[in-house]
């Protein structure tokens, strides 16, 4: 009787083991992918991409390339220090106190004081508006390009920069992404992604840099297109937060409190300093910031309805707006001083447009040495700035918020 041979199958196990194992390895490695670049689209083919993806960095030379290749793009969005969002008008961030109409480029034809950012008139070039960027994920550190205006090409600069914080401010209607401490980037500066994608604006907030994104940027273009310019108001006071000895004083839970009322003012009449201001039109005023975002908004002849605590006392009443003065430019000093012996001087002020105002000096900073001169008092500080020959730089070192800084004062 004839034995027969076993059945063999065409594909060893060993080689379906292999061919399983290699199947699973690149699921692990595309799942890692999309893990580790959330923002790219998945691939139809993720072989190759995912390779493409997980290999080796570009170099330096690729970089190179790839700015060389968007600079074209940028420069055609960009008109100086703004971005353009029609054929004839383009965005921009005014670097100067609320309220002012400056415009390093072109004529201002919608202004939001409280924001500082303005729509300008600019020469006619049709071109496509820019993309917004809508990220994936803000946590994921990455590399945006500055667009730095410099002798009037732009030149786009690689940052690297860390995860983004959504943070809500009254003075723009969405969150805005809060930037890691130290980035390299100067508010005014419009920022873009490795693909020309619009990021926003980078903004100053309390000290602190931020983005603005860059659909809100685009609404907000938008809806000023349509407002024009009017008339700044003022309302003739001054504000700040309601600390707790304060609120045990005035019996006000929450709100701001009156510090300085303009005697020749619209509100001479209505407010007194250590009034607290609780809500602006029915909203809550949780901070100072709330105030200023209001009374900016406010033009000439407005009315503003508030509530006010006295005491006991708490009414309605309605503040309307003058017709505000334009904020004093200065080529001097600018610093309103106070000694703090032992230590230096504390800024109680800063004048807009003056020297002191250029070099990033803000009240509260302590001033701890000014040239030669350390714990300099008031008069030290002027004397210092006052001996520097025109066009020259006087040096100073300064704290804030237990930080130590160095600044230059520009004599012009």
């Amino acid at each position: 009787m004839e034995l027969s041979s076993p059945h063999r199958p065409r594909v060893s196990r060993e080689t379906r083991l292999l061919l399983s194992t290699a199947l699973l390895a690149i699921l692990a490695l595309w799942i890692l992918a999309r893990v580790r670049f959330p923002d790219q689209p998945a691939p139809t083919t993720p072989v190759q991409p995912l390779l493409t993806q997980l290999g080796a960095g570009a170099s330096f030379d690729d970089l190179a390339s790839e700015l060389a290749e968007i600079r074209p793009r940028l420069e055609a969005l960009l008109a100086g220090p703004a971005l353009r969002v029609r054929a004839d008008a383009a965005l921009q961030w005014l670097d100067g106190a609320p309220g002012s109409t400056d415009a390093a480029h072109g004529t201002v034809i919608g202004l939001d004081p409280a924001t500082r950012l303005a729509v300008v008139r600019v020469p006619l070039l049709p071109v496509p508006p820019p993309v917004p960027w809508r990220p994936g994920d803000l946590q994921q550190p990455r590399y945006l390009l500055a667009a730095d205006p410099s002798a009037g090409a732009v030149a786009p600069r690689p940052v690297p920069v860390g995860p983004l914080v959504p943070t809500a401010t009254p003075l723009w209607r969405e969150p805005i992404w809060m930037l890691p401490a130290g980035t390299d980037l100067a508010a005014g500066t419009f920022v873009f992604t490795t693909d020309a994608l619009l990021a926003g604006l980078v903004v100053d907030l309390a000290g602190r840099r931020a983005i603005v994104p860059g659909t809100l940027l685009l609404q907000e273009a938008e809806r000023l297109l349509g407002s024009g310019v009017s008339v700044p108001g003022d309302f003739g006071i001054e504000v700040q937060a309601l600390t707790p000895p304060v609120a045990r004083a005035t019996g006000a839970a929450d709100g701001v409190v009156v510090t300085w009322v303009d005697p020749n003012g619209p509100s001479a009449d209505t407010l007194a300093a250590g009034d607290v201001l609780e809500t602006a039109d029915g909203r809550p005023l949780a901070t100072p910031l709330h105030w200023t975002a209001r009374a900016a908004r406010a033009p000439a002849g407005s009315m503003v309805t508030i509530r006010v605590r006295r005491g006991d006392d708490v009414r309605d009443l309605a503040l309307i707006a003058a017709p505000g003065r334009p904020a004093p430019q200065s080529t001097g000093l600018g610093l309103t001083l106070r000694s703090v012996p032992g230590t230096g001087s504390a800024i109680v002020d800063v004048q807009a447009g003056s020297a002191a105002d250029g070099a990033g000096l803000r009240a509260g900073d302590v001033i701890t040495r000014a040239g030669d001169a350390s714990a300099p008092s008031p008069a030290a500080v002027r004397r210092a700035f006052d001996r520097a020959p025109a066009g020259a730089a006087v040096l100073v070192a300064y704290t804030r918020n237990r930080a130590h800084a160095v600044t230059a004062l520009d004599k012009r």
